[in-house]
């Protein structure tokens, strides 16, 4: 039995390739219906090594003790959630996102170049240390108390917060488990918030021209037309609001100084600086109003996007005639 067992079929050689049969040379071999006369003495032998079970020539089991088995699932295990760390990582390298990935114990085990850049510690510092050790500067702040969340928790987690990294700068923050990993990713949005509190700033002004009542706010595109006004400007002329919108501002001026006003609106939309005028509006009551105009090119993220006018009244006697427009 022992002898029909061990036979190589079709062995190519004992350098350790497989043969036709598609085994290793020089293993142990046995065929399907020798197993089940002999299982008991195939059982033993598969606890020293390997025994190949072959069917009509060719090899479609293996058979081998559990600790065997139990130890190469878990090295093929391992190899595989290497494979997909190192995939992990390849990918975290490129985000164009702060990537710091740390471990139960909050220990890194990777950071990519943008979290280099914004912490301002060269990667090889990082790996392998603690989170807090490594960046003392998040200790107390909003950032480790998200992240900690995420760590203990599981949680993940969103907010914009202060950057530990730097005075008066904000990061806007993500933290979320991921296997038994914890990933942090972040970006400097300080910029961003200092648009929107400006932002919020201009909505206050607008607001308070508005509670005022003597001064009247126009927005125009590039085009000198009409895009927003507020409630002064239209009780001035006494015009509604859809009488005016899309209309050139500069039809409402009156005629004779029409040239003029629009060499100033022309001036500030080229970026020759604001220009402060005095001219005379037409309005719906018959008569004309005498006004300050103050014209300020608006500036977009890709260039001039039209002008702001901001309109008060004077008194007619104290109106001086714009100078005449280029020929």
């Amino acid at each position: 039995m022992t002898q029909r067992m061990t036979r190589h079929l079709s062995p190519v050689g004992s350098d350790g390739m497989e043969g036709e049969g598609g085994y290793p040379a020089e293993s142990p071999v046995v065929t399907a219906a020798d197993l089940v006369r002999g299982f008991s003495e195939c059982r033993d032998m598969a606890t020293r090594t390997p025994l190949y079970i072959t069917h009509h020539g060719r090899a479609t089991h293996v058979l081998l003790g559990v600790n065997e088995f139990r130890a190469l699932k878990a090295q093929s295990g391992s190899a595989h959630q290497e494979r997909a760390e190192e995939q992990l990582f390849a990918l975290a390298d490129w985000v164009d996102q702060a990537v710091i990935i740390c471990d139960q114990d909050m220990r890194v085990n990777f950071v990519n170049r943008v979290a280099s850049a914004i912490c301002r510690k060269p990667v090889g510092q990082m790996v392998g240390s603690m989170l807090d050790t490594v960046l003392p500067s998040i200790s107390g702040s909003l950032m480790e108390v998200h992240v900690r969340r995420t760590v203990s928790g599981g949680e993940p987690s969103a907010a914009d917060v202060p950057s530990p990294f730097a005075d008066g700068a904000w990061l806007r923050l993500q933290s979320f488990p991921l296997g038994r990993s914890t990933v942090i990713m972040f970006r400097d949005i300080t910029e961003d918030v200092r648009r929107h509190r400006l932002a919020d700033a201009k909505a206050a002004i607008i607001e308070a021209m508005t509670v005022h009542g003597d001064v009247g706010y126009v927005r125009l595109s590039v085009r000198g037309t009409i895009d927003s006004i507020d409630v002064p400007f239209t009780d001035m002329l006494s015009l509604p609001r859809e009488r005016v919108m899309g209309i050139q501002l500069t039809d409402l001026v009156i005629t004779h100084a029409r040239a003029a006003f629009r060499q100033a609106l022309e001036r500030a939309m080229q970026g020759h600086g604001a220009q402060c005028v005095h001219t005379t509006l037409l309005s719906n009551r018959g008569d004309t109003v005498a006004v300050k105009a103050s014209i300020v090119a608006l500036q977009g993220a890709y260039g001039t996007e039209g002008a702001v006018v901001l309109v008060t009244a004077l008194d007619a006697s104290t109106i001086q005639e714009l100078p005449r427009a280029a020929e």
